[in-house]
């Protein structure tokens, strides 16, 4: 069944475990601005079906490479979206975060971030010697 969509993260959970019956020893949990929720499992190969979506639970099954990005952007990007989608008939898979535009250069601490609840954070850059 076809689908399309992008929605903000609101919030995560980061796993790393040991499991005799999972095929994954990592995860990340995230909470959508819908109410929705995405499990994202880390393998050492992500099957061709990466994709499952639920009527508000998801499963996305990434190679284990990523997700020391997905999880560095999660701590340090906001606003941050989760896409995904499938289409055609031998389906055109999708599964992603992205990040709202910023320009190049805005460092650590960006306009985004100051104004999502992280100026302690910048007033303590902007304190800092040059």
């Amino acid at each position: 069944m076809p689908f399309a969509w992008s929605k903000e993260v609101v919030n995560y959970k980061a796993d790393v475990f040991e499991s005799s019956t999972l095929g994954y020893d990592r995860s990340i949990r995230i909470d959508l601005a819908d109410g929705d929720t995405v499990s994202v499992q880390f393998l050492s190969s992500a099957p061709a079906d990466f994709v499952s979506i639920g009527a508000s639970f998801h499963t996305v099954k990434m190679d284990r490479h990523k997700y020391a990005e997905i999880y560095h952007m999660l701590q340090t990007e906001k606003p941050m979206y989760f896409t995904a989608y499938e289409a055609g008939s031998s389906p055109i898979r999708f599964a992603g975060f992205s990040t709202s535009e910023e320009s190049v250069g805005e460092g650590l601490v960006d306009a985004d971030a100051q104004s999502h609840g992280m100026h302690s954070l910048g007033s303590h850059y902007s304190d800092q010697p040059k």
